[in-house]
């Protein structure tokens, strides 16, 4: 289970620099956007769009199986830690397994979407037409590296192995 805990961490670990690169983008993007409507009264064209339609996507879907891996997702412990040892397991366990599910569905139904976006070749209408799929992929990439995240979390806690381990 370590190895493929890693080998997975490493992929990981690529997606969120991958979702760090598409944030360092969108403030240098909106902030020559923002200089550019102030100095020159012209804003740069499609800037909003591709900060709304890709870069926003990218930066969302492809942290967020980091966020779940380091436990930084919102959630309620008041009672839950309140709760014994073993059910807080067993709770998580369901948890992480029904969420798997859900985010399985919603990248299925997001690679649906790419492929339909690809092979119809369907752009976005504006100033500058900009294709549909390269906004949608990121969708099921990130939704099918949580629910990965989500099943090895699962597995690892049905087999006892500490949360430690996870985190390297």
């Amino acid at each position: 289970m370590g190895i493929i805990n890693k080998g997975f961490t490493k992929l990981e670990n690529f997606f969120l620099r991958f979702s760090q690169l598409a944030l360092v983008i969108m403030m240098i993007l909106t902030s020559l956007d923002a200089l550019s409507r102030y100095i020159f009264s012209q804003s740069i064209i499609g800037a909003y769009e591709i900060t709304e339609m890709y870069l926003m996507v990218i930066l969302v879907f492809l942290s967020m199986s980091y966020v779940q891996k380091i436990d930084g997702h919102i959630r309620l412990d008041i009672l839950f830690e309140r709760l014994p040892s073993r059910l807080q397991d067993t709770l998580n366990i369901v948890y992480y397994l029904l969420g798997a599910l859900l985010m399985g569905f919603i990248g299925y139904q997001g690679l649906l979407m790419s492929l339909n976006a690809w092979q119809n070749n369907l752009v976005m209408s504006g100033l500058i037409n900009f294709p549909l799929w390269l906004s949608y992929i990121w969708v099921p990439i990130g939704s099918f590296l949580i629910m990965i995240r989500q099943i090895i979390l699962s597995i690892m806690l049905i087999l006892g192995i500490p949360k430690e381990e996870v985190d390297n």
